[in-house]
């Protein structure tokens, strides 16, 4: 693991006569992410890092890669659930009055594709012009996360979360303000059963917008 923070914070209070190699309005693109001449940086650390610890000599015994990991594997197995793969026989959906898609969404550039993509474009959306019908959908699995889009638009409101008739939790789509996709997880279990996941709009917000971009499960 690489320190950038390690690597950068010392060089930025240096002129370049005394050895300053890049500067924060250089590095950084906004607040938080690295331009092109940052990620180059950060890929030159990592190229370091390589090349230091292939000097090193390997150790005798080294490290088991066959011993499955005490923690952070629960989601090692998941799969996409959206209006296009949904086509598993233990999986069964009543969009109700998530009947539209949204074309409004965040977007990337993904593998070696340059141009930037919609992610989620096979979403289910409700609109203010949509029937109060809930969301339903009965999947046999032993986790569940639902990936929705945070939106600044004051149109979109909030949904309330059952899992098996009982209330989980209220989906707010404002927390990030900015077109964004957003994963919450509804419920990780050891055991693998049939649940019920019903999405509804809040009572007071049924006349307002919520999209959900996709869910992911493991079995």
């Amino acid at each position: 693991m690489i320190s950038i923070k390690d690597a950068l914070i010392e060089q930025f209070r240096l002129t370049k006569e005394d050895g300053n190699v890049i500067s924060k309005r250089q590095f950084f693109s906004d607040i938080y992410h690295p331009t092109n001449d940052g990620h180059k940086i950060m890929a030159d650390c990592l190229a370091n890092l390589f090349s230091e610890t292939k000097k090193e000599k390997k150790v005798e015994t080294d490290i088991s890669l066959d011993k499955l990991p005490v923690i952070g594997d629960d989601f090692r197995d998941i799969q996409l659930l959206d209006r296009k793969d949904n086509n598993n026989a233990a999986v069964t959906i009543e969009v109700g009055g998530f009947t539209e898609t949204d074309s409004d969404l965040q977007t990337a550039e993904m593998d070696y594709d340059e141009l930037a993509k919609p992610q989620f474009p096979y979403n289910w959306m409700h609109t203010a012009a949509s029937v109060t019908d809930h969301f339903k959908i009965r999947i046999n699995s032993s986790s569940l996360i639902l990936i929705y889009k945070d939106s600044a638009s004051k149109e979109f409101g909030e949904a309330e979360i059952f899992v098996d008739g009982q209330f989980m939790k209220t989906i707010n789509p404002h927390l990030i303000k900015w077109t964004h996709c957003h994963a919450a997880i509804l419920y990780n279990e050891k055991e693998c059963k049939e649940r019920e996941v019903e999405i509804r709009m809040t009572p007071s917000h049924k006349d307002k917008c919520f999209t959900i971009l996709a869910f992911g499960y493991t079995v």
